[in-house]
């Protein structure tokens, strides 16, 4: 038996990804993007209120059992909207999760009052300037827009930034730099569960934009203080399903998280039990007959 599989975001990197472990199992895949990619199928952007309509007739033309989102903007919207893919199980967190995980200053607010360790952080208009915020936070900052994906807007501000503290945009947010390795843990929560049922702890390798960036090459490692902070992260937030984690080590050497994504990432090849948990969870056979089309 082969799952029907819908999986948005098919053109990018964490959907791409998922896309080929799916079909490497044998189940079938529908893959749709908003973007034109050879062999997917185009959808409207998460931002066209006819989204969720083109994703039900795609559930019912093609019998679809599961639609798995990896694109952000889509999630909070799929959140919402559940019921009306229905009978095709959606893999999203709950609404109010979902939100708190896509602002990333909310998912710092969150994660520190329930003790989870984070970087200290703020937002532009609580420093003067630059030499305010690197004074205040204790070396190199970062910022970051509150919503984003991947490593867009992301910059490293220390004394020797020669940029403009007036034109970091608005919506921004404001962490301190935390030098050491980073890691990407993937991780899986069933609903209901008080813990996480899979956690699996990538090292990233190579990053994109040298200090900062998505992960060109990771590894997989033990390391279970990162481990133990990436679940902790997960349930403080009420996240369920396949979550995403950035998390690096701070000048002590302490784990803290960076950021959190209520989804699959790039990196799911390597963290093959995750995808098998969230077949299972959905009551579907992780592996299928045949190879997927």
């Amino acid at each position: 038996m082969r799952t029907r599989v819908l999986v948005t975001g098919a053109g990018g990197p964490a959907g791409t990804a998922l896309v080929r472990e799916l079909r490497a199992r044998g189940q079938h895949v529908l893959a749709v993007d908003a973007e034109h990619h050879p062999g997917v199928v185009r959808v409207p952007y998460a931002t066209d209120p006819g989204l969720v309509a083109v994703l039900r007739r795609l559930v019912d033309l093609e019998q679809i059992d599961l639609v798995i989102p990896t694109v952000s903007e889509e999630l909070p919207v799929l959140a919402a909207s559940m019921a009306q893919l229905n009978p095709a199980h959606t893999v999203v967190a709950p609404e109010r999760a979902v939100r708190l995980a896509h602002d990333k200053l909310l998912t710092c607010q969150v994660l520190e009052s329930a003790g989870v360790p984070v970087p200290a952080f703020g937002v532009p208009e609580d420093y003067d300037d630059a030499r305010a915020a690197v004074r205040a936070l204790g070396g190199a900052v970062v910022t970051k827009p509150r919503v984003s994906r991947g490593g867009r807007g992301v910059e490293v501000v220390d004394e020797a930034w020669t940029g403009s503290w007036a034109e970091v945009p608005p919506g921004s947010v404001v962490q301190a730099f935390a030098p050491g390795v980073e890691y990407a843990p993937m991780v899986f929560r069933a609903p209901g569960a008080d813990r996480a049922q899979v956690t699996v702890v990538l090292e990233k390798t190579a990053l994109a934009d040298g200090r900062v960036g998505n992960a060109t090459a990771v590894r997989r490692v033990r390391a279970d203080d990162v481990a133990e902070v990436a679940s902790r992260a997960v349930v403080a937030l009420g996240l369920t399903g396949p979550v995403d984690l950035d998390v690096r080590r701070d000048v002590d050497g302490r784990p803290v998280v960076l950021e959190v994504n209520a989804r699959f990432g790039a990196n799911s090849a390597a963290a093959p039990e995750v995808i098998d948990a969230v077949l299972e969870d959905s009551g579907l056979p992780a592996h299928g007959a045949g190879v997927g089309a």
